[in-house]
């Protein structure tokens, strides 16, 4: 009988997790955007331009195994991306066991059938402050902005200050914009 955890152990022994999947996302995102932006490219179907973009992305992903803190910047990452996407797939899988097929047509849209442009931009601008604030805490950038304004010496718990603040910013945001 095969031990699953024994495999992980052994990938992680030999740094499966470290160097070669960094590596490989690495370079197949850079080898895509420099593929589909062309940069490099002379006509359709150049050869030597897609061996130039392969070169840069193996660099490129080399440079990022080499960098210890890079990669576990893209572990962090990786791990809090999945954790939101099965949050949401919480969130929506609850909506559709309580609204039926159709939930995202009842939310989305207004009798008329018109798609409702501030339902749409909440939603749009709740997921960017999500991947915002995901990225800010794996940067260290609520710590080092939570030890600056304690540091200020108030006694005021800044940050349920700025949650709140924007809360109420994006509730008359949204109330203004759907009028």
């Amino acid at each position: 009988m095969v031990d699953f955890s024994a495999v992980i152990e052994n990938l992680k022994d030999i740094g499966f997790y470290d160097v070669f999947l960094p590596f490989i996302l690495v370079y197949v995102i850079v080898l895509g955007v420099l593929e589909k932006s062309g940069i490099f490219q002379k006509s359709d179907g150049d050869k030597q331009s897609r061996s130039i973009n392969m070169v840069i992305s193996f660099v490129f992903g080399l440079f990022v195994v080499a960098s210890i803190q890079t990669v576990k910047y893209i572990q962090s990452l990786i791990t809090n991306i999945v954790v939101f996407i099965v949050f949401i797939l919480v969130v929506l899988i609850l909506m559709g066991f309580i609204f039926g097929k159709d939930y995202f047509k009842h939310l989305f849209e207004g009798a008329d059938g018109k798609v409702r442009k501030g339902i749409v931009w909440t939603v749009a601008g709740v997921v960017l402050a999500v991947a915002i604030s995901v990225l800010f805490m794996i940067l260290g950038i609520w710590n080092w902005l939570g030890d600056k304004l304690d540091g200020a010496g108030s006694g005021i718990d800044w940050t349920s200050t700025i949650v709140v603040l924007a809360i109420i910013g994006i509730l008359v945001w949204v109330t203004k914009s759907s009028d």
